[in-house]
């Protein structure tokens, strides 16, 4: 099922089911694109506007980084629920004997690292919105600010939502190295959110007044 079709409230339904998936980072996933989106609104509505001629390079680099980013959520969103289905499905797997058993706990191993790099996409693409948010914070149409704040607040939340969907799965994780490795680079991120956010927080909050 493409997930990225279905309506608002099916999603929703779907959501809200007894069933584990689509779960958080698929919600998470559907959240960034959101984010994303609202940017692209931004930047439309500077583009071409009176008073704001001299920013509109900034605009329209800054759109083009997020439809791209719109688009490829979308796709992630699926991504993150067929993730969670390998590994439910490695677990199913048959352990009667010591091949199977070595068997089984191969594909739960690469299930996991799958799973593990889905929300870890998820937390990259975060850093690559909210760096173009600032642009909006700076150089956006000065009505609709509270626009690119929002999907500043929203990448935020789900940075720590592809961050603990990460966590989890690296519990059962046996390549130390890799998990390690991980961390590290969603250290990085979370410093480059948190910087950004930050930016554009203090910058809004001088455009306002």
């Amino acid at each position: 099922m493409d997930f990225c079709v279905l309506p608002v409230k099916e999603f929703l339904k779907k959501v809200g089911e007894k069933t584990p998936t689509p779960g958080g980072g698929a919600v998470g996933a559907i959240v960034a694109a959101i984010a994303s989106s609202l940017g692209s609104m931004v930047a439309n509505l500077t583009i071409g506007k009176k008073g704001y001629e001299d920013v509109e390079g900034h605009m329209e680099s800054a759109l083009e980084v997020f439809e791209a980013e719109t688009n490829y959520l979308c796709e992630l969103l699926n991504k993150d629920i067929q993730a969670f289905d390998q590994v439910m499905s490695a677990y199913k797997l048959p352990k009667s004997s010591e091949e199977e058993k070595a068997a089984r706990d191969m594909k739960i191993q690469q299930a996991l690292k799958t799973a593990i790099e889905v929300p870890f996409d998820l937390a990259r693409r975060c850093k690559n919105i909210i760096v173009n948010i600032e642009r909006l914070a700076k150089w956006g149409n000065a009505n609709v600010l509270s626009d690119a704040e929002s999907a500043a607040h929203l990448l935020v939340a789900v940075y720590r939502v592809a961050k603990a969907n990460v966590i989890i799965n690296m519990k059962s994780l046996k390549d130390t190295d890799y998990c390690d490795w991980i961390r590290e680079e969603m250290t990085q991120l979370e410093k480059q959110i948190n910087a950004s956010y930050d930016r554009i927080m203090e910058v809004i909050g001088k455009r306002n007044g």
